[in-house]
């Protein structure tokens, strides 16, 4: 048989369509180019206009000043406070002081007829230190423990913000029996009775929260939860959540499926922010007064932003129903210099954490 010898000629690109690949690459580059430069542009945007807002206490403190005083808080009036307030708290062994520092400030602080059930969640305890919170039961003060295991979700590590904190999606699994509970943070103190806060009108509403100054600063990770509509972004440090509620409508599983789903800054904050979408009551500043904006930005500025008329940080802290350390900067372990406001507050939280006896 003769063999076919006629070669095959060599397979070549077509110069259009390789032509047309380097234009697709161009394009691509240049959008990649372009996003990270309007990324850059956002970012310089907001730092321009966190500086303009933003004055370091160093600034609006005189060098002077002198915060080595007892904050004197404000009277409360107890005529007619009489009820029962369900209050949770989440905590590990890391947080354990400052759990029972918010255990026994809101201990001592209350009206003499009000009655507190505490439910303290934990996550990896010891017996000596489940101990150690329920000796702070007391007349009218009641303390359940309930171990916790780690939620099994996607978590981004922050500073100051635990896994642990994830529990919140929890607490009506925690709690079967309760249709409404107050959720505060363990690095608070409570300095006055929880009964006005706790009967707070939540019909309908998933919860009731504080609006935190972060919507202020329009940090990019709070506009990139597309909360305009609403107009505001809460801290999820302190909640009255309608735990009725959270179960009808699958809430855990929708929290859930955010976290899993979603690269947050804030984890359980963003995730309950853009979850609850509308159905949020606003509360009042005092009943979660969170210092760590007032070391970055000046009293009439966020006395513009709540709607008070602040001319000291004793017009601020001293009526605060519950004051919150919502930073890595906790009381415990921190020095502070007595021309820092914190200073005082830091005094404050000792005055409840001094007489408890030493974790073993």
């Amino acid at each position: 048989m003769e063999r076919n010898t006629k070669q095959k000629q060599p397979i070549t690109p077509n110069s259009k369509d390789e032509g047309m690949k380097w234009v697709i690459v161009g394009v691509v580059l240049g959008i990649i180019v372009i996003g990270l430069w309007l990324a850059a542009d956002i970012l310089e945007r907001k730092a321009a206009k966190v500086a303009s807002y933003a004055k370091d206490t160093t600034q609006t403190v005189s060098q002077n000043a002198d915060y080595d005083f007892d904050l004197v808080l404000t009277e409360q009036n107890c005529n007619g406070v009489d009820g029962e307030v369900e209050i949770v708290l989440i905590t590990d062994a890391n947080y354990m002081d400052f759990t029972r520092v918010a255990i026994n400030s809101a201990k001592q602080t209350k009206c003499p007829l009000s009655r507190y059930h505490f439910y303290v969640m934990t996550l990896d305890v010891s017996d000596s230190d489940v101990k150690a919170l329920t000796a702070l039961q007391g007349k009218d003060v009641r303390i359940d423990v309930l171990p916790q295991k780690e939620a099994d979700l996607f978590y981004i590590r922050d500073t100051h913000v635990s896994k642990t904190s994830l529990l919140k999606y929890y607490i009506p699994n925690a709690l079967p029996a309760l249709d409404k509970v107050l959720y505060i943070d363990s690095d608070i103190l409570v300095l006055h009775d929880l009964n006005k806060l706790y009967n707070t009108d939540i019909t309908g509403k998933y919860l009731a929260a504080v609006k935190d100054p972060s919507w202020f600063f329009e940090n990019t990770h709070v506009l990139e939860l597309n909360l305009e509509k609403r107009g505001f972004y809460f801290n999820s440090g302190v909640m009255l959540l309608n735990l009725k509620k959270f179960r009808e409508d699958n809430l855990i599983e929708k929290l859930e499926d955010y976290t899993n789903n979603n690269f947050r800054t804030y984890m359980d904050q963003d995730a309950l922010n853009v979850v609850v979408g509308d159905d949020v009551v606003l509360m009042d500043f005092e009943n979660n007064a969170m210092n760590f904006f007032f070391e970055h930005i000046d009293l009439a500025t966020l006395g513009q932003f709540y709607n008070r008329n602040w001319r000291t940080y004793e017009d601020v802290f001293a009526p605060a129903t519950i004051i919150h350390f919502a930073s890595s900067k906790k009381p415990l372990g921190t020095v502070a210099t007595k021309d820092e406001f914190f200073y005082m507050l830091q005094k404050l939280w000792y005055k409840y954490y001094a007489p408890l006896p030493p974790l073993d």
